[in-house]
């Protein structure tokens, strides 16, 4: 929630984003709420029983989700610095594999730990993953002339 209320003042310009501070605290509370998700997964009070080709399914989300989130963030070095969109290798296929790879992996893990609470809690981050990608689509609409373009040719 911390960091749609950052993305939203970053999208209108607000004045306190510009503070090193805040962006700080976003990204420290971001880091603690994983942290709870995280083990939240193992102390789940809500278990269910699924067939473990279903929990085999989960950990293959789980670790497709994690694999591209760490695969896109790799590829995206050196274009911020250089102020160039990113659109080859995973990027050439998909405008935010980073938010893609968190979808996946916040669903995929509780299946696999069988977590029913912590997977109806995937309702939450998605929302906000998708209100995230949604002002940062803006944003490169604005920065980069060719970014309608590029999103034609790729998917989500």
């Amino acid at each position: 929630m911390w960091r749609s209320v950052f993305n939203y003042l970053a999208y209108r310009k607000h004045r306190l984003v510009e503070k090193k501070y805040v962006t700080v605290l976003v990204y420290v509370t971001m880091g603690i709420f994983w942290f709870f998700w995280f083990n939240m997964n193992f102390s789940d009070p809500v278990k269910v029983a699924l067939p473990m080709w279903f929990r085999c399914l989960g950990l293959l989300m789980f670790v497709a989700g994690v694999s591209l989130f760490v695969v896109a963030h790799r590829g995206m070095r050196g274009f911020e610095e250089k102020g160039r969109l990113a659109t080859t290798g995973v990027y050439a296929k998909i405008r935010n594999p980073m938010y893609l790879g968190f979808i996946v992996w916040v669903i995929g893990l509780p299946l696999f730990l069988e977590s029913m609470l912590t997977l109806a809690s995937a309702v939450f981050w998605i929302s906000h993953f998708l209100y995230w990608k949604s002002l940062e689509e803006k944003k490169l609409e604005q920065k980069f002339s060719e970014y309608r373009d590029y999103k034609r040719r790729t998917w989500f």
